[in-house]
């Protein structure tokens, strides 16, 4: 079975390549590491505001920050810009307020042409960093983990067969009251619609695997060789589920519709 790699922060890159390498052997070759220069330049400019560049982004950047095969694009829409070359630029563009953000402990690693960018929270000067969102909300527990998530989603495209269920806050709202989850905020908080998340899991009796490491407070991940499940929670709700059996598909979206009621 596909293995996600688990071990310390300083050997994040070599497990990822490993992870990867596992179902798609042609990804490394995609990678391009950022120049010395590139990686100097960076790190004056955090230094500058009093910052220094966190030790897994710098270790992803030596690896792949002029490209990552791909990794890190797929957030969103698939439009992301992770590139060492376009986020140095931002840096440089009086008009765009890359500084100002860092001013405030976000260092700014992903553009996204519609500003949804993502940041790392380097205020702790942390090696491991949490990875935020534009409004400096919580969006992935560590770059790390961000990272394999990422991973993840490259695996989940490898099987025939995929079915998705998206809800709006407000429909968030209506699950959370009909299956009596507390709901303290229109939609729930993190916590609470995780509660919900953790629940959905258990009640779909065809799944049995154990969340995995890099799950988070807004990511729940489990999977095995025949099936993966990714639920996140950053909005409202988005469940994705990918598999090669055609029966298993079908049996998994009974049970999604009667929970769902769709």
């Amino acid at each position: 079975m596909v293995q996600f790699y688990q071990g310390t922060p300083e050997s994040a890159m070599e497990r990822l390549y490993r992870t990867i390498s596992n179902f798609d052997r042609s990804w490394g070759s995609k990678c391009v590491s950022a120049s010395d220069e590139q990686i100097q330049q960076l790190e004056n400019i955090c230094a500058e505001y009093g910052y220094r560049v966190p030790k897994v982004y710098l270790d992803y950047l030596k690896a792949m920050g002029e490209s990552d095969g791909g990794l890190l694009e797929r957030e969103w829409d698939g439009y992301m810009e992770p590139n060492i070359h376009t986020i140095l630029e931002l840096f440089c563009d009086e008009d765009f307020d890359a500084i100002e953000y860092l001013q405030q402990g976000l260092l700014l690693f992903s553009y996204h042409w519609t500003e949804a960018h993502c940041y790392l929270r380097i205020g702790k000067q942390e090696d491991n960093p949490v990875v935020t969102d534009w409004e400096n909300h919580y969006f992935a527990g560590s770059f790390e983990k961000y990272l394999f998530q990422k991973a993840f989603n490259i695996y989940q495209e490898k099987f025939e067969h995929k079915l998705s269920v998206g809800t709006s806050i407000m429909t968030c709202d209506t699950l959370l009251k009909k299956y009596s989850f507390p709901c303290s905020v229109c939609g729930g908080t993190d916590e609470e619609k995780m509660e919900f998340v953790r629940w959905l899991v258990v009640n779909l009796p065809d799944l049995h695997e154990k969340e995995t490491w890099f799950s988070d407070n807004l990511n729940y991940c489990s999977y095995n060789e025949h099936y993966t499940l990714s639920i996140n929670i950053h909005h409202s709700l988005l469940l994705v589920f990918s598999c090669d059996d055609i029966k298993l598909k079908k049996k998994i979206d009974t049970q999604l519709n009667r929970i769902f009621q769709r």
